[in-house]
C-alpha cells in the first residue's frame, strides 16, 4: 500500500494561508486563550482543505491482465478461422486465475464477440462479421482500447494478416502511450492456392447507335490453365469463347456493334478449370449509347398486341417481355427511356422490382405507364405499394360501391418454418388487408400452429389501429396443422348473416389430413369462399391448390416472401368492393390537353374500367360518367407516370382500339413519358481507393448553375453518406462508402428551383483486393507491436505472459478531509461568536453539582421556624442597645490573626450596623 498526491501544486496555497495567519496574529492586541483557540481552528480547517485540493489517494497493486483477443474476419483470412480459433483456446489455457480475456471480430466495422470473462473454457466457433469485404485495423485498436478499463492492465492480442483496405492502424497504435496497454500480433497467412482474377474489364463510357465498341480484358494468374470467357448483357451472351491462360498478366480484346440506345451494363466473367477463388473472376463496364429511345414493354398471353402493333409500325424500339422476365437490378430499368405495363397482377413482381421501377421513374427520369384489366390496379394488389405511390391514382376507391355486410378471415401459418422475412410479411400484408376494409366491416384474424389461435376476434372492426397493432404483435409457434383453424373459420362465418364472407389460408408448409371437402362444402352453401396462398417450395401446393378450386377462389404459389402483401391486398380487394364498372358509355373528354386535340372528331365508346381515385397533383385528361379517371397523367420525381384505367385488348375500351388515331394516341402518351429535360455536359472521373468510391463531376457549360448529385446502387437503394461539396465553379465531389457494385450517379441542375437538365452515368468498384493473394504485411505487425510494448507472438501462450510493468491501482481519500474541514470551521464560528464563557459555564455548573452532592452526605437536621408575617399592625418597639451589647462588637486586637473569610465578615456587618445607625438619626 503506497500514499501519493495526485495535484501536488495544491500546496502552494500554504503561502497565502500561513501570511493570512501571521497578519491575524498580530492585529491582536491582547491575546486571551479565545485567540490561540481560534487560530489553532483556522489552522487545521486551512490544511485540511487544502489536503482535499492535493487528492490524496492510496496506491494498491494491481493484479491479473485483461486481455482482448481481435480477430480478423475479412475474406483475406477466411481459410484461416480454425487456426484463429485454436490459437485463442491455446492462449486462454495458460491464463492465471486474475487474468481475464474477451474476444472482439473486426473486418470493416468491430464487433464485441465476448465480453471480459477469467473462465478457463473452449471457445467452439466465432459468429461472423459483416462487410467482409474490407479489413479496418485502426477501428478496431480503437474498439478493443477503449474496452479496456483504465486503471488495468491491458493488452490487445491482434490476430489478422496485415493487410489493410481502410485507415491507417500504425497511427492509431501511437495515441495509447499514456495508456497501461500492451499490443501484440499473431500473423495469420492464408495458404497460397491456384487463382485467376479478373483485374480490369474496360468499355468505352459512351457510344452511338450502331458504333463498334471495344472491350478489353485483363487476367492474373498464378497457374498456366484455361478458362471459358463469358460477357453479357441483361443475362443476353454477346461473347463466350475457351481461352488460353499463362501464368502471369493476361489481356484479351474484342469489339462487337451495339444496334440499340440506352445504357448498356455489362458483365464479364470467367469459368478457370484451376481456380479456388471464385469471388474475383466477375466485373462490370458501362456504356451510354446514344440514339433513338427504346421502350420496355411487359404482359402477358398478348393482352398488349394492339399498343405493341401501333408502336412498332410507328418506327419505336421495343422489349416486350414476361413479367417473370423483369429485370432485378437497377441497371436492367435504366436501359429503357418508358416502361409499359399491360394488365400485369403485382403478385408477380417482388418488392424489389416495386422498389427499383420507383426508384428509375423517380431519380433517374424513366416514363411509366399503366393499363387496366381484370389483374391491374386494385383488383391487381397494388394498394400501398411503389407503384400505386408513382401512378396519378390512388388503388383505393373511397366510398364507392362498398358491400354492404362483408366478413373476412385470414388464417396465417405461425409454425417455425415462418420465421424471419416470410412471417413479418405476411403480417404485414394482413394489416395492409384491415386498411381496405371500413369499421362496418366484419374481420377475423386467426394464426395456427398446431392449435387455432385467435388473434383478432371475428367481429365488426370497432377501431382499425388497435386490429393492425394486435396482427404485428403475433408470435411465432411450432409445428403446422391447418385444420382446426380452417375448420373455426368456416364455424365462424357460417353463422354470420352476411352478403360476402371469404376466407384466405397461407402457410408455408405440410399439414395432417383433415375432412376439408366437408367443411368447405358446408361454407359454400352459407356463401363463403375460400382462397390459399402457398409460400415457398415446402408447402403442400397439391392440397392448396385443390381447397381453393373446391372453396371457388383462387390459389397463388410464390417463392418470393415480398409478394404476399399484393396477394392478400388484391383479395381483400375482390372480397370488399365491386372494382369492375361493367357500364358501357362514351367517356368525357377534357379540352385544354395537348392530347385532347385527338378527340376533335369525337370519341369511342367504353364498356370496363377499373374503378380508381384520381390523386389531387394529377392531371384527368378522361373521365368516366362517373366522374372515375379514365385516362390520367403526372409528374413523379423527374419522372413522368400515366394511368389508363380500361384495357387495350378491346373487350373492355370498346371502339378505342378500332379509333383511327389509336396509334398516334399511343405515340404521344409514349412520348410525354420520354425523359423530359436537357442532357446536361459533364465531365465525370471516378476513383475507389480502401473501400471508399470519389466522384468528381465537372460542368462544362452553365457553370454557375446549381447541381445536385444523388448516387444509387443496382439494388436502387440511395447512398445516403454519398454527400456532394462544391469544390470550384461547377466542379463537385461526392464521397461515400463503397462496397463491389454497379453505382448510377443522376446529375440534376435547377434554375429557380426548376429542373433544366439531367446527366445519368456510372461507375463500377470491381471486387475487393481481399481476395487477392497477398503475404502477411509483417512490417506494419510489428511497427503497431513495438508502438505499445508488444511483440509478434509466435507461441499463444505468450497472451498472458507478465506485463512489461507494476500497474497501481488508487482510491481517493479527499473526502474525509472535507467532512473534517466543515466540522471544525463549525467550531470556529461559534468560539468566534460567543467565546469561550460557554465552556467555563459549562465547567463551573459541573463543578457546583459536585460540590452540592458532597455536602448532602454531611447533612445535619434543618430546625423548622415558625413563621411571623413580615409586615404587622403594630408599631414595633425598637430598643437602644446596651453598652454591655455594644462590647461584644469590639474588633479583635490586631495580634490576633483571623482567617481572611472570618475578617470579610466582620467588616460587612460592621458597615450595615453603621448604615442602620444612620437611618435611625
Amino acid at each position: 500500500m503506497e500514499f501519493q498526491i495526485e495535484h501536488p501544486l495544491m500546496l502552494l496555497f500554504l503561502i497565502p494561508v500561513l501570511i493570512s495567519l501571521v497578519l491575524f496574529w498580530r492585529k491582536k492586541k491582547t491575546k486571551r486563550k479565545k485567540e490561540y483557540v481560534i487560530i489553532s481552528l483556522r489552522s487545521i480547517i486551512y490544511l485540511l482543505l487544502i489536503l482535499g485540493l492535493c487528492m490524496p489517494s492510496f496506491l494498491s497493486s494491481v493484479n491479473g491482465t485483461h486481455t482482448v483477443f481481435l480477430v480478423d474476419q475479412s475474406d483475406s483470412v477466411k481459410r484461416m478461422e480454425g487456426d484463429i480459433l485454436s490459437s485463442i483456446n491455446q492462449a486462454i489455457k495458460q491464463k492465471k486465475e486474475e487474468d481475464s480475456y474477451s474476444i472482439v471480430t473486426f473486418s470493416e466495422k468491430p464487433k464485441l464477440e465476448r465480453s471480459f470473462t477469467n473462465q478457463q473454457e473452449t471457445i467452439q466457433q466465432l459468429s461472423i462479421n459483416d462487410s467482409s469485404q474490407f479489413t479496418n485495423i485502426e477501428e478496431g485498436l480503437e474498439f478493443a482500447a477503449n474496452y479496456i478499463p483504465e486503471d488495468r492492465k491491458g493488452r490487445i492480442v491482434l490476430m489478422t494478416d496485415g493487410v489493410e483496405t481502410n485507415g491507417n492502424s500504425a497511427r492509431q497504435s501511437t495515441f495509447y502511450s499514456g495508456r497501461n496497454i500492451e499490443m501484440d500480433a499473431m500473423a495469420f497467412q492464408s495458404p497460397y492456392v491456384e487463382d485467376v482474377s479478373l483485374q480490369s474489364f474496360h468499355t468505352p463510357q459512351s457510344s452511338f447507335e450502331g458504333e463498334v465498341v471495344p472491350f478489353q480484358i485483363g487476367l492474373e494468374a498464378n497457374v498456366d490453365t484455361t478458362a471459358t470467357l463469358h460477357i453479357t448483357h441483361n443475362n443476353e451472351t454477346i461473347i463466350k469463347e475457351e481461352i488460353a491462360v499463362a501464368k502471369g498478366s493476361n489481356n484479351y480484346s474484342y469489339s462487337i456493334p451495339l444496334t440499340d440506345p440506352g445504357l448498356y451494363t455489362f458483365k464479364a466473367e470467367i469459368f478457370p478449370k484451376a481456380d479456388e477463388i471464385v469471388e474475383n473472376n466477375i466485373s462490370h463496364s458501362l456504356t451510354q449509347v446514344s440514339g433513338e429511345p427504346k421502350v420496355l414493354m411487359v404482359d402477358q398471353e398478348g393482352e398488349g398486341d394492339n399498343v405493341f402493333r401501333a408502336l412498332d409500325a410507328s418506327g419505336w424500339k421495343i422489349d416486350r417481355i414476361l413479367p417473370s422476365l423483369l429485370p432485378t437490378t437497377l441497371s436492367g430499368f435504366l436501359a429503357y427511356e418508358s416502361i409499359i405495363f399491360h394488365n400485369v397482377s403485382g403478385h408477380l413482381l417482388s418488392a424489389t422490382q416495386m422498389d427499383l421501377i420507383e426508384t428509375a421513374v423517380k431519380d433517374f427520369g424513366v416514363g411509366f405507364t399503366m393499363t387496366g384489366g381484370n389483374e391491374s390496379y386494385g383488383i391487381g394488389g397494388y394498394f400501398q405499394t411503389p407503384i400505386e405511390k408513382i401512378l396519378p391514382v390512388d388503388m383505393d376507391v373511397k366510398g364507392k360501391k362498398e358491400i354492404p355486410s362483408l366478413g373476412l378471415i385470414i388464417v396465417l401459418d405461425r409454425s417455425g418454418s415462418m420465421m424471419g422475412e416470410k412471417f413479418d410479411l405476411a403480417k404485414e400484408a394482413a394489416a395492409r388487408s384491415v386498411e381496405l376494409l371500413k369499421e362496418e366491416d366484419t374481420f377475423g384474424f386467426i394464426a395456427f400452429d398446431t392449435e387455432a389461435w385467435t388473434v383478432v376476434e371475428t367481429e365488426p372492426i370497432k377501431n382499425k389501429d388497435e386490429v393492425i397493432e394486435t396482427i404485428r404483435s403475433t408470435a411465432l409457434g411450432g409445428g403446422t396443422d391447418i385444420f382446426p383453424a380452417l375448420n373455426q373459420a368456416y364455424q365462424q362465418l357460417n353463422e354470420m348473416d352476411l352478403k360476402r364472407k371469404h376466407i384466405i389460408l397461407l402457410t408455408d408448409g405440410q399439414s395432417n389430413d383433415g375432412p376439408y371437402e366437408e367443411i368447405i362444402e358446408e361454407g359454400l352453401t352459407n356463401n363463403v369462399t375460400l382462397s390459399t396462398v402457398a409460400i415457398g417450395g415446402d408447402a403442400d401446393t397439391s392440397l392448396l391448390e385443390e381447397l381453393a378450386e373446391i372453396g371457388t377462389g383462387r390459389f397463388y404459389e410464390v417463392y418470393e416472401a415480398s409478394a404476399v402483401p399484393s396477394i392478400l391486398s388484391r383479395e381483400t380487394a375482390l372480397t370488399t368492393k365491386t372494382y369492375i364498372e361493367d357500364n358501357p358509355h362514351v367517356p368525357t373528354v377534357y379540352a385544354g390537353y395537348d392530347w385532347s386535340q385527338r378527340f376533335e372528331s369525337g370519341t369511342p365508346f367504353l364498356n370496363t374500367y377499373i374503378a380508381t381515385t384520381l390523386k389531387s397533383r394529377a392531371e384527368q385528361i378522361i373521365s368516366s360518367e362517373k366522374e372515375d379517371p379514365i385516362l390520367a397523367r403526372m409528374n413523379y420525381g423527374l419522372g413522368r407516370t400515366i394511368a389508363w384505367t380500361s384495357d387495350v385488348s378491346g373487350a373492355w375500351s370498346g371502339g378505342f382500339p378500332s379509333w383511327e388515331e389509336w396509334t398516334s394516341f399511343w405515340n404521344e402518351m409514349v412520348t410525354w413519358s420520354l425523359p423530359s429535360y436537357e442532357q446536361g455536359a459533364y465531365d465525370i472521373t471516378t476513383s475507389v481507393d480502401g473501400g471508399k468510391a470519389s466522384v468528381k463531376v465537372e460542368a462544362t457549360e452553365d457553370l454557375l448553375m446549381p447541381v445536385s448529385i444523388s448516387i444509387s446502387n443496382n439494388k436502387g437503394q440511395i447512398i445516403e453518406d454519398a454527400k456532394s461539396k462544391m469544390v470550384g465553379p461547377g466542379q463537385y465531389e461526392v464521397k461515400f462508402t463503397a462496397i463491389p457494385d454497379i453505382y448510377f450517379l443522376n446529375i440534376t441542375q435547377e434554375e429557380e428551383g426548376e429542373t433544366v437538365s439531367t446527366f445519368t452515368s456510372g461507375m463500377v468498384v470491381p471486387f475487393s483486393t481481399e481476395f487477392e493473394q497477398r503475404p502477411v504485411n509483417v512490417e506494419l505487425l510489428e511497427s503497431i507491436a513495438s508502438n505499445q510494448y508488444g511483440m509478434l507472438l509466435q507461441d499463444p501462450k505468450d497472451a498472458f505472459r507478465p506485463f512489461h510493468k507494476n500497474v497501481y491501482q488508487s482510491q481517493t481519500v479527499w473526502l474525509p478531509f472535507i467532512i473534517l474541514a466543515f466540522f471544525l470551521l463549525i467550531i470556529e464560528i461559534f468560539v468566534r461568536r460567543f467565546g469561550l464563557m460557554p465552556l467555563a459555564f459549562w465547567k463551573k455548573g459541573k463543578q457546583k453539582e459536585e460540590k452540592v452532592k458532597s455536602e448532602r452526605k454531611w447533612k445535619t437536621p434543618v430546625i423548622k421556624r415558625k413563621k411571623e408575617p413580615l409586615i404587622s399592625s403594630q408599631p414595633v418597639k425598637r430598643e437602644e442597645p446596651k453598652m454591655e451589647q455594644m462590647k461584644e462588637f469590639k474588633p479583635r486586637k490586631k495580634t490576633e490573626e483571623k482567617p481572611k473569610e472570618t475578617k470579610a465578615t466582620e467588616d460587612r456587618m460592621n458597615q450595615l450596623l453603621k448604615a442602620k445607625n444612620r437611618k435611625r438619626r
